[in-house]
């Protein structure tokens, strides 16, 4: 293996004294790659702000709407209604 990697790098015509001659040839960072990321990131991260800030806003005026209503009456029977034919006796236990 080490003999053909040797070969490879002699292969390439560089000499044996330049530092970089070993190595393959690198490219550069993708700085643009970053940016676009960074700015991707950025506009989500405000979206997820916002739609937070409206929630919030949304329930705090859900909730004054709530208090300011008068509270709710609930008639609740004491006796459940007879389903049975106006002829029909009806006994309690």
């Amino acid at each position: 293996m080490d003999r053909v990697m040797s070969s490879r790098i002699l292969a390439t015509g560089d000499s044996l004294s330049d530092p970089g001659a070993a190595m393959s040839p690198r490219r550069a960072f993708p700085l643009r790659t970053l940016i676009v990321c960074f700015t991707v990131w950025l506009i989500a991260t405000e979206v997820l702000i916002f739609d937070q800030i409206k929630f919030d806003t949304k329930a705090e005026l859900l909730e004054q709407a709530a208090r300011a209503l008068p509270e709710p009456r609930v008639m609740v029977p004491t006796e459940r209604p007879s389903n049975l034919p106006s002829g029909a006796k009806m006994e309690r236990l």
